[in-house]
């Protein structure tokens, strides 16, 4: 039997079309995203949230945090925070914040040339080690370094990891296995992360003594 070339072109075509979908489609993995309240002294204050995108080499991950905490029904401090980051093949490609902490708003830009991460934090640039990675805690590679930039002021901090091992974490009526560390610096506190990587609690200290959590809606 005998194609005509026109209708080989429009077989073709469509077969093409279709193994391009497939592709794209396999590439894709939905979105995933980890909610958590903001806890202060077993009150809620606030909420966390990470959603992280992956496309093939590709990641991109949202972070908003917003918190109030109110002293006699007034609002004493007040923190909105909002970032985006991008990943190709496990490094950082671009890093965006914008943040208003309590009335003092910071902007913070990072991206990924020849030499390293052009920064720009509030109008002042400056060029980063390209391992520098920021403190969004979404990541446990931060565990292995020593500096983070910090997500909210584009300063650069040095951090000290104290790795705890795995263990039993309680949260609510669930219990699971998870890795503990301890990062001393600017802001200390304590990051635990399931069998598979993620996020699921972080604990520290506050300026005024009160302890602070994120708990996994």
């Amino acid at each position: 039997m005998r194609i005509a070339a026109g209708t080989f072109r429009a077989i073709m075509t469509a077969t093409l079309g279709t193994l391009v979908t497939a592709t794209t489609v396999a590439a894709h993995t939905p979105a995933e995203t980890l909610q958590f309240a903001i806890m202060r002294n077993g009150e809620q204050i606030g909420t966390h949230a990470i959603e992280i995108s992956r496309t093939g080499p590709e990641t991109n991950v949202r972070i908003t945090t917003d918190l109030s905490v109110k002293v006699l029904f007034i609002t004493a401090y007040r923190l909105r925070h909002s970032a985006t980051e991008r990943w190709v093949n496990g490094q950082l490609v671009s890093f965006d914040s914008t943040t208003d902490n309590n009335g003092v708003r910071h902007k913070v830009s990072a991206t990924r040339g020849t030499s390293g991460l052009e920064v720009d934090a509030d109008g002042k640039t400056s060029r980063l080690n390209q391992n520098v990675l920021p403190a969004s805690l979404w990541n446990p590679e931060l565990m292995r370094r020593k500096t983070a930039l910090d997500t909210e002021d584009g300063q650069v901090d040095p951090i000290s990891v104290t790795d705890n091992g795995t263990e039993d974490l309680s949260l609510g009526a669930r219990t699971l296995k998870a890795h503990h560390y301890e990062i001393k610096g600017r802001y200390s506190q304590d990051i635990w992360y399931d069998e598979r990587g993620r996020l699921v609690q972080v604990k520290l200290v506050g300026s005024d003594g009160s302890v602070i959590s994120y708990k996994p809606i």
